[in-house]
Order: C-alpha cells, then structure tokens, then sequence
C-alpha cells in the first residue's frame, strides 16, 4: 500500500503541530514517516493510517522531533558559518585587502587624532552605539522579506535572521570591553586594536547584512535541489 496525497499533506500537518516549522526538515521528516508506514503496512495491512503514524512516531522517543529539529539547527549553524567564513575570507584577497588595511590605518589615525581621556572613550562608544542601531535597523528590514515567505526553509531563516541578530547581541560585549580598556585607548596597541574591530564588524555588517542575503536565492538552491521546484511551484 502507498500512501495517498491527503495523508502525505496529513503527515505535513502532522509535523506542524509537533513543532518543526522549516519546511525542509518537515519533507525530511515526512518522508521518513511515510516510508515508516507503507512498511508497517507491508506486515500488517489491517493498521489504520493512523495507527501506523503513531507506531512511527513514538521511535522518536519521548522527546518526538525535538531532538531531529536540535540537530539539524546545529549542522545549518555550521554551515550558515562557513558560507560567512567563504564570504569573509574575499576580504583578504586583492583589491579589498588594501581598501580594509587602509580603512584601519585611517581609523587610526582619526582615533589618535581625538583628545585624550573621556572624550576619546566617548566617541568610540558612539561608534559602537551607531553600528548597533545600523545592525538593528537592517535587522527589521531582513525581517520584512522571511515573514512574507510561504514556506521556512531552516537556512533561509539564518541568511535573514540570526546573521545580524548574533552580531547585535555582541555589541554589549564591546561596550563592556570599552570599559576595560579605557586606559588602552592612549596606547598604540589598543588603537590599532579598535580601528581593526570597527572594520572588521563593518565587513561583518556588509556580509551577513547584504553579500549573502543578495546571493540568498543561488545558496538556497545549491543547499537544497527541491527548493527551486518547490518556488515555482
């Protein structure tokens, strides 16, 4: 026996209710379910469709798919951080090498320029404070693209989701640290040390907040082959 389209749109739902919002992980998870019932079915063809689903179901143990969902956000996590590591290693190739070396030096430069003392440590801390708004506010537009979406692909929701998200949370990181090295602001060593991270989370903002979201589309599609048909669908 095969299953039928309504059970398969049956076990979608199914998924859905037990919480697995990505539709990538849900096709997975269906078709082991359903795979899981047509042999059940081959044994003994009297169970019911539903009998059968929870006879799969309950092999998942009594944490259901929570467990499956938790693994697989941890492999997109790894992939979603090379494609930003691939993203970021083109900065240190020619010519954005020399345009980001050249940006630290002018930062430094502007940095030493400023008067010792609160008023240094100030405007840093206004730097970090306009990059945070800047991260906030490309947040809330990536947002406005992933809530319009008929479907959740798991990879789709990182590349406009938790990209910016985890850089913003990192920024009081930065301010606590500022704190610290209060003092190594009047040294060369912490200069040279801030003009570097405010680049580097310029490019971080350029990475994850444009670069990758504009290439959103091809990185779907070579992660996954079915979401090219499932889109023009």
């Amino acid at each position: 026996m095969k299953l039928t389209q309504d059970q398969i749109q049956e076990l979608y739902k199914f998924t859905r209710a037990h919480y697995v919002e990505h539709y990538d992980l849900q096709t997975e998870l269906v078709d082991h379910l359903a795979n899981g019932i047509e042999q059940q079915w081959a044994h003994s063809p009297k169970l019911s469709f539903d009998e059968a689903k929870q006879m799969e179901f309950k092999k998942f143990g009594v944490f259901g798919f929570m467990d499956v969902v938790a693994e697989r956000q941890k492999a997109m996590g790894k992939k979603y951080r090379k494609i930003i590591w691939r993203f970021f290693m083109v900065w240190w190739s020619l010519p954005k090498l020399i345009f980001a070396i050249s940006s630290i030096f002018i930062l430094f430069v502007i940095i030493d320029a400023l008067p010792k003392g609160d008023l240094r440590f100030e405007t840093i801390c206004g730097v970090f404070f306009a990059l945070a708004l800047l991260l906030l506010y490309r947040t809330f537009q990536l947002k406005k693209v992933i809530n319009g979406a008929p479907k959740k692909w798991m990879l789709q929701e990182m590349i406009y989701r938790q990209g910016l998200t985890v850089q913003l949370f990192l920024i009081p990181l930065h301010f606590s640290n500022m704190a610290n090295l209060r003092g190594l602001l009047d040294t060369f060593h912490g200069q040279l040390f801030i003009a570097t991270l405010v680049v580097i989370m310029l490019i971080l903002l350029k990475i994850c907040g444009y670069a990758i979201p504009s290439k959103a589309e091809e990185l779907l599609v070579e992660t996954y082959p079915e979401y090219k048909i499932e889109k023009d669908l």
